[in-house]
Order: structure tokens, then C-alpha cells, then sequence
């Protein structure tokens, strides 16, 4: 049988999440049966026809699994849901969302009439879980796949043993959350038909994660520059460079004298305007100073971690290959941004958006710091994200950032620019493949694999990753491994989402700073 997932329509916001993902998919045709031989499992991306919905039903009662939203289930079960409003998603104690970060939502959502998983601020259960003839179906909240679209923005506290919470203003929707919300709903349908869940590895050749340090120069003085130049060589980390271009005009040139480090733009004025035309003489004059100083990014971050339409257009109309904006999504896993009726040709790729000037603000002690980064490091090695770290050279703690260096080279991760995990994420994405499960024999097909793309399997409490080519193997002689439990995050998130005077004071100060640059 293969092992392909099939899609009724496919959305904006549901292919973000498969090409995240990456199991083989298709959306669904009349050229091939609606059959559980044909498909492992069927997104229901919107209400049914009555025809469809039969067909979808039929699928369902002999043996196939299904995952869909309430609209998707009224119109095919003919249930019932109400709506409510879910400022965030709580995941502890879950058989289904254990594995799956809690998160913030900050909206209406709809809730099946039979839901008996996850839950929401006060209690009430989101996701519902239902037999259905020998197959089984699993119904999200209604509008949580859309929620996946929103640009929103809004200051965050983040988890820390420190004294307070360290805050940034980030996109007021944990998409982490519901992208783990959707795999793991998929590896659950799977493993009801007794089927290893089959993916791409979100990493090159097999590893675990990467790692990459993001340098955001605003205001920095050489100086700044180089002592935070000379810690990366110490600790052979080829970082990524933003350059605010304005400040450091008289010596531009010392960016592109930086060995075994990637440059690109973060601005010329720290600022960024709703106006596309400002956005793109700001982005041109910015690009042109670094073309004096024989450089040609090929990455962006805006100023602030800003993301929009307008600034999302000047920097696709410059021709840059990826951007970075926590603005519109962060610790997560990279994507194509959809600018309504398309995507841009400009990948997003997600970092963590907590600095060292962050944690200090928040009162943290270097000791605290290094603590702090590791609990992102084994959280996110659990969660299988990239370790994706930023800073500012001019408002950093050397000492603490050298400690997470020497931490991530004592674990043997690799070390990657933000372009080159972007150029092999695009290759990822372009990879065409699929899979068949027969008498327990995985067969393989692959046209033009790129080097490096590998293969992940999951079955309950087990792993495997290899490299993915054409062929066959039994399963029983894979070497599976233990799956990782994740790691508990300290403080919940009901105490992360509590407003205090300090994520007060500092809004106030985003504002002024970024009128006042």
C-alpha cells in the first residue's frame, strides 16, 4: 500500500505545513481511487460536497483514517460544534498533544461537540478522536489551520528559571505548535493502521539539528565587530551577518574581510514603513552600500523582526533567497511566506528570538543565561528544530555566548550559515518521492534525490533516519532507535501569558526606539 497522504483542496496554510513536514502527498483526483490502499490518511481541507463526503466516509469505514477541522467534520458526520474563544493550547498530560508544545492562539476557534483531547485556558477539550467503521478520524478545532496564515505581532514572555521572563514582540501565533499539533495527529492516524508515519528529515545527512548564530549589527561600532568576529573564529561558528548599513558606511568593507562568515542585509535605516516604496529605497541603498564593499547578500532581516506584505515585496523585488523576521514566525522550521494569492519566491527561515541583551534585560546573571540556552538546546534537540540563535554585537555577554559555542561544539552539532540551510531547504522541498508498504517490505522511489536529504520513520516509542533512496528493505531489519521524550517546559504557559509592568515598560520602549532610530 503506499504510503502517501491525500488532500481534498491544497490550501495555502496546509501546504506550509506538509512541505514542513514532508511526508509524500498529492492532493486528490478522480485519476486515483480514494482507497485505504492508495492512502494512508486524507486531509479534509474543507466542507465537502455530499458526494465527496460520502466518498470520504466510505474511505473511512473500511479501514482509512482522516484529519480534518469541524467544517470538514459537519459536513461529513453531520456533528456538532460551538465556537469559543482559545487565547492558548495547553499540551501536558495528553495522550495525543504530549509531544506537542503548548501554545498561544488569540482567537475564535470552533470545538467539536465530542472533543476529549488537548485543551484550552480553562480547561474546556479542543480535539476529538472518533472510530469510524475500521478506520478513525481526528477533528481539530475549527480555524486552527488558518491561525497558521496570521502576521500578527505581539510582545511574548518566554520560559527562564531567571529572575523574570525575558520578552520580544513575536508572531502572536505559536505556528510551532500547530504544525506539531498536525504531524503528530498524522503519525497517530498512521499508527492506528499499523503504519510507520514516513518523512523527510528536516536536517542534511542524518543530523539530529544545526546550528547557526545570527548577528543583527545594529549600531555597533568596529570595535563591537570584532571582538564578537574574533569569538566566532575562536569557536570556528561561520555566522550570519545582518548589516545595518547606515552607522557603519565609513567602513563597510570590514564585513566582506570576515572569513568564513555569511553577510547580508538587515537595512540602511533602522526603520520599516507600511509603504512598500520607503521599504524598497530603504533595502536598494542598504544593498548598494554593501555592493561598495564587494558584498551581494543573498539573506535579509528586518529591522525590529518586522514582517509584512509591503517589506515582503521590496525584499522579493531585490531578488534576496531567504529573510528572518520572528514578527511572522519563530522556532520553527522554515517555510514559504503566502502573500494572498502566491508565495513568496523568499524563504522565511525561523530562529530563536530570545538575545543575551534580552536575557539581561530581564535580569539575568551569565550563569542564567547558560542556563537558559540550555533548556532551548534540549528542547528544541527533542522537538528536532534547529538551533537557531541571535544577537547583537554592540549589547551582547561574550562570555555567555562563548559558553553556548563551546556547548554546541562539545555536542558535535553542525555548524551552518542561515544561506545555506535555506538552499538546502528549497533542494528538500523540490525532492520528489514516495513510498509502499508490501508484505512489510518499505519500497523507495526517488527521482534525482539531492545529496544530503534522508529519510525519517516513526512508530510508537520508536525512530529511524537514513538516507533516502530507491529500493526496498524489510522492515524488521531497520535499526530503530528510542524516540526522545520532550523535555518539560518551566514556567506553564499560563504564567507565560500573564501581562506584567515589565513587558509594559518594554513595548514603551519599542515604540519610542523605533520612531526615535
Amino acid at each position: 500500500m503506499r504510503l502517501t497522504v491525500g488532500i481534498t483542496h491544497l490550501t495555502p496554510a496546509w501546504r506550509i505545513l506538509l512541505e514542513q513536514i514532508a511526508p509524500p502527498f498529492e492532493e486528490l483526483t478522480a485519476g486515483t481511487a480514494w482507497s485505504p490502499e492508495n492512502y494512508a490518511c486524507i486531509i479534509v481541507s474543507e466542507r465537502p460536497g455530499t458526494a465527496i463526503a460520502e466518498s470520504l466516509l466510505h474511505f473511512a469505514k473500511n479501514g482509512g483514517a482522516l484529519l480534518m477541522e469541524t467544517d470538514g467534520a459537519d459536513g461529513i458526520f453531520d456533528s456538532n460544534s460551538s465556537g469559543h474563544f482559545v487565547d492558548y493550547i495547553e499540551t501536558t498530560d495528553d495522550p495525543l498533544c504530549d509531544s506537542v508544545s503548548p501554545g498561544f492562539v488569540g482567537r475564535r476557534l470552533n470545538i467539536p461537540s465530542g472533543a476529549t483531547l488537548g485543551r484550552e485556558k480553562h480547561g474546556k477539550r479542543l480535539i476529538e478522536r472518533r472510530s469510524v467503521g475500521d478506520g478513525e478520524a481526528i477533528i481539530l478545532p475549527g480555524g486552527i489551520i488558518g491561525a497558521l496564515l496570521s502576521t500578527a505581532s505581539v510582545r511574548r514572555n518566554f520560559p527562564s528559571q531567571g529572575p523574570w521572563l525575558p520578552s520580544e514582540r513575536v508572531a502572536s501565533v505559536s505556528k510551532r505548535t500547530i504544525r506539531e499539533l498536525v504531524e503528530h495527529s498524522l503519525q497517530q492516524l498512521f499508527w492506528h493502521r499499523n503504519l510507520p508515519f514516513i518523512s523527510l528529515s528536516p536536517f542534511p545527512d542524518g543530523a539530529e539539528s544545526l546550528f547557526n548564530f545570527r548577528v543583527d549589527t545594529d549600531f555597533a561600532s568596529k570595535e563591537d565587530i570584532n571582538k564578537l568576529y574574533d569569538l566566532c573564529s575562536k569557536h570556528e561558528i561561520s555566522a550570519t551577518w545582518f548589516v545595518e548599513t547606515k552607522s557603519c558606511e565609513p567602513w563597510i568593507d570590514r564585513f566582506g574581510a570576515l572569513e568564513g562568515q555569511e553577510i547580508g542585509l538587515h537595512c540602511y535605516r533602522h526603520r520599516i514603513s507600511k509603504k512598500y516604496s520607503q521599504n524598497e529605497h530603504d533595502v536598494r541603498k542598504g544593498k548598494s552600500l554593501l555592493k561598495k564593499g564587494e558584498i551581494r547578500p543573498n539573506g535579509f532581516a528586518s529591522p525590529f523582526g518586522e514582517w509584512h506584505s509591503s517589506l515582503a515585496n521590496a525584499v522579493e523585488h531585490h531578488g534576496f533567497g531567504y529573510s528572518s523576521e520572528f514578527a511572522l514566525d519563530y522556532d520553527n522550521l522554515p517555510f514559504s511566506p503566502s502573500l494572498n494569492d502566491r508565495f513568496s519566491s523568499v524563504l522565511q527561515v525561523p530562529v530563536h528570538p530570545i538575545s543575551t541583551g534580552a536575557l539581561r534585560n530581564a535580569r539575568h546573571s551569565t550563569d542564567d543565561m547558560v542556563g537558559y540556552y540550555e533548556t532551548v538546546i534540549e528542547n528544541h534537540l527533542t522537538s528536532r528544530l534547529p538551533l537557531f540563535f541571535y544577537d547583537h554585537p554592540a549589547n551582547s555577554d561574550l562570555e555567555a555566548l562563548s559558553l553556548l559555542f563551546e556547548n554546541v561544539r562539545n555536542r558535535n552539532i553542525p555548524v551552518t550559515t542561515m544561506g545555506r540551510y535555506a538552499d538546502w531547504w528549497k533542494r528538500r522541498c523540490a525532492t520528489e518521492w514516495s513510498a509502499r508498504l508490501e508484505k512489510e517490505r518499505l519500497h523507495l522511489s526517488v527521482n534525482d534525490v539531492p545529496n544530503g536529504i534522508h529519510l525519517q520513520m516513526a512508530r510508537p516509542d520508536q525512530a529511524y533516519s537514513g538516507r533516502l533512496e530507491s529500493g526496498e528493505r524489510p522492515l524488521n531489519e531497520i535499526e530503530w532507535t528510542a524516540a526522545k521524550e520532550s523535555p518539560p517546559l518551566a514556567p506553564n504557559i499560563s504564567v507565560r501569558h500573564r501581562l506584567n509592568y515589565k513587558m509594559v515598560l518594554n513595548d514603551i520602549l519599542h515604540i519610542y526606539w523605533k520612531y526615535k532610530l
